[in-house]
């Protein structure tokens, strides 16, 4: 007993020393760049002292450079809020603003800071900043270059200074010789080699100046230095790609998946993913079978199997797959960590089978062994969104990103989350924080500037996709986008220079976007001749005149500049008089300018040549302008002409269902799936035919499986037929949503308010069933059969 209580007593520590410790252990994690088991040690400090100033500094500070934008902000609002004479405090909201483009924030802190000390660094960083961004708003040249030579001045003596260094990068970045950026970049990361945003704008910089030995071995080491990033990674492949070197883009995965340790996956995975991407699946499946083999009986084994699953169910074998799956759980311990995720796995391939009771089963299971399983917390949130209960989505897309900050996926679902929920500034808040923690990929970027383009902000897009092209220059979309953008905004110098990038880039995808822009560029430069002889080339080089010559004329008309298109597409049709391509972009730009008489003539005149394409135009013509019979009449003569075009085959499908030859719609429907079963429009239209005619229950599973990969799209006719499906199947409570989806998107179709009456009146939701019939009343006829049907239903609710 003696030796217990001392034993007892020397282990035990007060809350002063526990609170250190775990403080002093958050620090060494972060400094090692392990920021998640940092902040685990940082929120164990908290809980001991929440107002402990420096454990929630660190935190903040961690949440800043793993991107978290949002969380690191909170934290430094409330050590603000506690402290408001800090100038540190308010030095990092005025960073976060500047990093988030919230120029009145930055304009906030810059004044606040000033109120602390106006004579200290941060202060004064802050205060350039806020002018910098005033003199960059009104296009102060001159301004902006006193300003970022102030900031380098004062960079020498504190060279990782984060604000000074933004300001002082963006101005050298934007001049005659961006490589002037890099004393800069070595000086701060000399200090911060853990500054991964500092690294890929090195390597740009390299790369741009022609030293493109020195930027990949730079991304190579970057890679090595952040073994589970696969973010890193797969900018070294990317640019490996751009220049079509696919051999050494996979001999970096098999050097970087071989050098890490034998029990991790990510980088295993990448590979795979990247053979399957570029080799094809066989490949892919003879990578998973070495890496099962060499893993033995290691979790890490089970992992592999489950991803060979996954690819053969993407391959088609989708019942096997799924066998395989239940195969591999027969063996293992429910509550494991691999069960866990192969569950997950078999709740996504039952998903898109359609068999949505079944996932949501497993994904249970799997929440009530573990409720913080990233995962399957991502799945429900998704079904959630689906589901237009975004409340629900929030709540386990913020408990899945507490799990895993950085990624960059259940960012994007909260987006849309906060999208549907109404509230769009949180929306943008985590497309930027997506586009930030992803090291501004590409893909993330790109969604990020649609929105704020969308916003009318196309200052901060432009600023977005610029970033995007630092972090990887061989994007070919986003660097398509950023010319975009600089031609709009007449920044001639901008869009030559990444237009030169870009012509490094030596594929078919490059040249093909380089090609109109380029022309675009010499129009709006006033170069005329040169314009003309662009667009001679690029027309030659294009005998289908359908690839970059129709992305020269769009871009004139998502920017308004009508007169150009027409003058455009009409000097084109000079050179090739009787090029059809040509003549339908000429009927486009006819219904472009209002003209409808005249795109009507257009089409009728290649309607009867080569290819469907002027035929089904001019049949969306005429049906949308209401001239039935003339359409029709255009539909036999394009069948005739054209016996095996889908679209018109998809459109006669549509007319015999129409006319109540339904067997004849679906045996049409039938053929087009079997040739092309990836086809959206004819599985949706084949499955909503079989479940609107067939009680048979292996039918109704049937057409559930069809329409199953469809699922989650915006299409309010695939929400008809998904949650149609689910109502006949037994569950009235899944389909209610998708029943209220569809009928706000067609609010005008009898047969979708019709539905959402009976799966309304099903669940005893009598007064909401009562409206939508008496909706279904004022949109159809009163003698058709869906009219008929409703009365009699609302005599049943006693309406």
């Amino acid at each position: 007993m003696a030796l217990a209580l001392v034993l007892a007593l020397s282990g035990c520590k007060s809350d002063g020393e526990r609170l250190g410790a775990y403080l002093q252990s958050g620090g060494d994690y972060a400094e090692q760049g392990d920021y998640d088991r940092a902040l685990v040690q940082f929120r164990n400090a908290l809980k001991i002292d929440p107002d402990h100033a420096e454990t929630r500094a660190a935190m903040g500070q961690v949440l800043l450079e793993q991107g978290a934008l949002r969380e690191a902000r909170e934290e430094f609002v409330i050590l603000s809020e506690r402290f408001p004479d800090r100038l540190e405090f308010r030095s990092r909201l005025g960073q976060i603003a500047l990093v988030s483009a919230d120029w009145a924030a930055l304009d906030r802190q810059a004044a606040a800071a000033r109120a602390i000390d106006d004579t200290a660094l941060d202060s004064r960083a802050l205060d350039i900043a806020a002018r910098y961004r005033a003199a960059v708003r009104e296009k102060d040249a001159v301004a902006q270059d006193a300003l970022a030579a102030e900031a380098r001045a004062l960079l020498a003596g504190r060279p990782d200074q984060p604000v000074l260094l933004r300001v002082a990068v963006d101005n050298l970045t934007k001049g005659p010789d961006p490589a002037a950026a890099l004393p800069l970049l070595d000086a701060a990361l000399d200090i911060d080699p853990h500054a991964p945003e500092l690294q890929l704008l090195r390597i740009r910089l390299l790369a741009d100046s022609d030293r493109l030995d020195a930027a990949e071995d730079r991304l190579l080491d970057l890679a090595r230095l952040y073994p589970d990033d696969p973010q890193i990674a797969g900018l070294l492949v990317a640019r490996h790609l751009s220049k079509g070197r696919i051999d050494a883009a996979e001999n970096v995965l098999r050097a970087l998946a071989e050098g890490a340790p034998a029990g991790e996956t990510p980088m295993r995975m990448l590979l795979v993913r990247f053979l399957y991407r570029m080799r094809g699946a066989e490949a892919a499946l003879a990578e998973l079978a070495r890496l099962i083999d060499g893993a033995g009986d290691a979790p890490a084994a089970l992992l592999y199997s489950g991803m060979d699953r996954s690819i053969r169910f993407d391959e088609g074998d989708r019942d096997g797959a799924v066998q395989g799956l239940r195969a591999l759980l027969a063996d293992l311990d429910d509550a494991s960590a691999e069960a866990r995720a192969l569950r997950v796995l078999l709740a996504g391939m039952q998903d898109r089978l359609g068999e949505r009771q079944a996932a949501r089963g497993e994904i249970a299971e799997v929440l009530a062994l573990d409720p913080y399983d990233a995962q399957a917390l991502k799945l429900r949130a998704t079904w959630a969104i689906e589901a237009d209960d975004p409340k629900s989505a929030i709540v386990d897309l913020r408990t899945a990103l507490a799990q895993r900050p950085r990624d960059t996926e259940l960012m994007t679902l909260l987006a849309a989350a906060h999208a549907q929920d109404g509230n769009r500034g949180l929306a943008m808040e985590q497309l930027s924080a997506a586009a930030q923690v992803s090291g501004h990929a590409a893909r993330e970027s790109e969604r990020y500037a649609d929105a704020l383009l969308t916003d009318g902000r196309p200052a901060v897009a432009r600023r977005v996709l610029e970033v995007a092209h630092t972090a990887a220059p061989g994007d070919v979309p986003v660097a398509r986008a950023l010319i975009a953008r600089y031609i709009a905004d007449r920044d001639w110098r901008g869009a030559e220079r990444v237009l030169a990038g870009l012509g490094r880039i030596d594929t078919p995808t490059a040249r093909s976007a380089a090609e109109p822009l380029r022309a675009a560029l010499l129009l709006g430069q006033g170069r005329d001749a040169d314009a003309a002889r662009a667009m001679q080339d690029m027309l030659a080089a294009d005998p289908g005149r359908q690839a970059a010559f129709a992305d020269l004329v769009a871009g004139f008309r998502q920017r308004g500049e009508m007169v150009t298109a027409r003058s455009q597409i009409e000097a084109a049709l000079a050179l090739y008089p009787d090029d059809a391509a040509l003549g339908i972009l000429a009927a486009e730009q006819s219904l472009a300018e209002g003209d409808f008489d005249r795109a009507e003539r257009e089409y009728r005149a290649l309607a009867r040549g080569p290819g469907d394409a002027a035929a089904l135009r001019l049949f969306a013509l005429l049906a949308g302008q209401g001239r039935r019979d003339a359409a029709e009449a255009v539909l036999r003569q394009g069948l005739t002409d054209h016996p095996t075009s889908r679209g018109l085959r998809l459109i006669e499908a549509n007319r015999r269902e129409v006319t109540g030859d339904v067997p004849g719609a679906i045996e049409l429907l039938e053929a087009l799936h079997a040739d092309r079963p990836g086809d959206p429009t004819v599985a949706n239209n084949l499955a909503s035919l079989l479940v609107g005619h067939d009680d048979d229950p292996a039918t109704l599973a049937r057409a559930a499986r069809i329409v199953a990969p469809l699922r989650g799209t915006a299409n309010p006719a695939v929400s008809d037929t998904i949650g149609w499906i689910a109502f006949r199947r037994g569950d009235a409570e899944g389909a209610l949503p998708l029943m209220r989806r569809a009928a706000r998107g067609l609010p005008d179709d009898a047969l979708v308010r019709s539905r959402l009456g009976q799966v309304q009146a099903a669940l005893g939701r009598s007064e909401e069933a009562r409206a939508a019939f008496a909706a279904t009343l004022d949109l159809a006829p009163a003698d058709h059969p869906i009219a008929r049907d409703a009365l009699r239903r609302l005599s049943a609710l006693g309406g």
